[in-house]
């Protein structure tokens, strides 16, 4: 039930913020538990007017080999077995982690909201990458290495087999963290409305319709414990809430389509790691 290509390393983007160290640190977790290695990338802007002067110094080159050998020292010091592999590319850089991301297995981008005009940057340049990937990615505004908390399996319409692959991802995740699944149920206010009217699809309480789901899944990770909760909520308000606890929040995504206000909520505000998995 594996959602991610099976080889290929985590691909994480470096650009000196706070939150791309964080990102380092989320990286090197995924990769050790894959058993793949970790390939840091910083992407530099090609310029509208080339450098022609002879001997000027190469500002951004030098930027780029600082941040990624601060990154690699964070790299090596969260776990020294992990093959580190740092890289400058040139290019928009949302073109080129799109090119990085479809030979990972994961990639991982840190999401800053230090700064106005960075986080609208880098704002848009994760939504890109989230709405065209091909693959998971995982974005990381914050992450604490010693919460213990659940897997947030983010679910929503129970009738919905495609989100199936959020499921599988999350159980992937918690098995490889040991710990448990928390597969949180959102319904909009006037979803429920209109089933309050039309009356439960099938007989079926939309708790049990999600229960059903997780069945199967739960049968292939025995070990996984798995809790879930049904939650009235708009725009990830219920989803932010048990961010606060959470050691990795896994939601789905239709692939090249903007993502929809619940996840950008996520993204801006979840005090945990998201991984974004799309399907079809």
């Amino acid at each position: 039930m594996n959602t991610s290509p099976s080889t290929g390393p985590v691909v994480v983007g470096i650009d000196g913020s706070t939150a791309a160290l964080d990102a380092v640190r989320f990286a090197v977790r995924e990769a050790r538990g894959r058993g793949t290695s970790l390939r840091m990338v910083h992407v530099i802007q090609a310029h509208l007017q080339p450098e022609t002067v002879y001997g000027a110094p190469d500002v951004d080159g030098d930027y780029a080999r600082t941040v990624l050998d601060q990154a690699a020292i964070v790299a090596g010091s969260s776990d020294p077995t992990v093959v580190v592999e740092t890289v400058v590319l040139q290019g928009r850089p949302e073109t080129v982690m799109l090119s990085e991301a479809a030979s990972a297995c994961l990639t991982v981008l840190g999401i800053t909201t230090e700064n106005s005009l960075a986080a609208w940057v880098l704002g848009s340049m994760v939504h890109t990458v989230v709405e065209c990937s091909n693959h998971p990615v995982a974005i990381v505004r914050t992450f604490d290495a010693e919460r213990s908390g659940a897997v947030v399996a983010a679910l929503g319409d129970a009738k919905v087999s495609a989100t199936d692959v959020v499921v599988a991802q999350a159980f992937e995740e918690a098995a490889m963290r040991g710990a448990s699944v928390l597969a949180v149920h959102t319904q909009a206010i006037s979803s429920i409305l209109a089933s309050a009217i039309s009356g439960p699809v099938d007989r079926l309480h939309p708790e049990s319709a999600m229960d059903v789901r997780l069945e199967p899944f739960g049968a292939d990770y025995p070990s996984v414990r798995v809790a879930s909760v049904y939650a009235e909520a708009d725009s990830g308000s219920e989803l932010i809430a048990v961010s606060d606890t959470a050691q990795l929040m896994v939601l789905g995504h239709e692939r090249d389509r903007v993502p929809g206000s619940t996840l950008t909520t996520v993204l801006r505000h979840a005090e945990c790691p998201v991984l974004v998995v799309p399907h079809a």
